[in-house]
């Protein structure tokens, strides 16, 4: 089963706290959209009050087209797999996946049927008579996950379902997350503060801050062509170089960039793997100086102090494969269609 969502003109406060603002978003059947945001952003109540633990002080909650805003958690087409996994210690797996079937009237030999068929989804079929005290970390969020999908929600809510994991672990359950959703087909919405992670699992990424949506799209949108400037700074690094708008261009430290649009100040950002090194071609940002190299496997994070302007340091990703020096000069240059310029925000 799965089912569309649409928030309706949502707001929320607790007591003079205004948690949500404006909230108006479709997300279709069968989409994987993670709500990503710094703490406070608003996203877990947005998911709370999607999953009905949270009656929004105005606007709708529709899944599949019906009215939901005010219909119990029990009563709604969801389940919701949480951080802390919630896993009963003293049953069985096959038990724990199965409990929701229990508790929903099914008999003992078709929930644990129904049970071993999801805990085959995510690879343990064999560990069905196991307690969770037996599992590793990524195994018992496994479990966690069958259980949710035992009773066929129409749509799965996941709040940082990932948090407590180390990072090669993460990146395995990222996989086999976004595997499950493209076999089953249902509606995941997935909390999260981590951007590689939203990245890495999303149809769309819808991007909060201060209670309202700041963007929503594909990942490679989101992350090449922000929608502000919030979300330029939030996806992952980049550097923020000053910069005036006059007549067809904009002038900044570095050199002029071509840009049309209302004359003031402006803030151009421009990712650290934008930035290229040696003979480059692209717009000339002239000779800078490595001031600090850290290997990172991948890439070289480098400081650079371009001569132009001295005082701005500039970060790049620059190839491994050769030794950049703290304290040598190399040429810089960017593409022009790399630059992302954002209208000063106040304040």
């Amino acid at each position: 089963m799965t089912a569309s969502v649409t928030f309706q003109g949502l707001n929320h406060s607790f007591g003079t706290f205004q948690a949500l603002s404006d909230i108006n978003l479709q997300i279709e059947a069968g989409e994987y959209v993670t709500l990503l945001g710094p703490s406070g952003c608003g996203k877990t109540t947005l998911l709370s009050i999607l999953g009905g633990f949270l009656e929004p002080s105005e606007g709708q909650v529709l899944i599949g087209g019906q009215d939901m805003t005010r219909v119990p958690p029990v009563k709604r087409p969801t389940t919701t797999v949480f951080q802390d996994y919630a896993l009963f210690p003293h049953m069985s797996l096959r038990d724990n996946v199965g409990f929701g079937l229990r508790m929903g009237g099914m008999g003992r030999a078709a929930r644990h049927a129904r049970a071993e068929e999801m805990l085959d989804l995510v690879g343990l079929k064999d560990a069905a008579g196991k307690r969770p005290h037996a599992l590793s970390g990524g195994q018992r969020q496994r479990v966690a996950l069958a259980r949710a999908l035992a009773v066929e929600p129409d749509v799965l809510l996941l709040d940082e379902p990932l948090g407590a994991l180390d990072l090669k672990l993460r990146r395995l359950m990222q996989d086999e997350l976004k595997s499950i959703q493209q076999q089953i087909g249902t509606t995941f919405v997935h909390v999260t503060h981590d951007q590689e992670e939203a990245m890495a699992i999303a149809d769309r990424i819808v991007v909060m801050s201060k209670g309202r949506i700041e963007d929503h799209g594909p990942p490679d949108r989101i992350y090449r062509h922000p929608a502000t400037l919030f979300t330029a700074d939030f996806m992952g690094e980049t550097n923020h170089i000053p910069g005036t708008r006059r007549a067809e261009a904009v002038e900044t430290p570095l050199g002029l960039l071509p840009a049309g649009g209302p004359p003031g100040a402006v803030s151009v950002c421009l990712r650290p793997e934008d930035i290229r090194a040696g003979e480059p071609e692209g717009l000339s940002l002239g000779p800078a100086k490595i001031t600090s190299a850290a290997f990172f496997g991948t890439y070289c994070r480098v400081h650079l102090a371009p001569r132009r302007a001295p005082d701005l340091t500039l970060t790049a990703y620059l190839p491994v494969g050769r030794n950049w020096a703290k304290g040598e000069e190399i040429e810089i240059a960017a593409a022009p269609e790399d630059f992302r310029i954002f209208e000063q925000e106040p304040g």
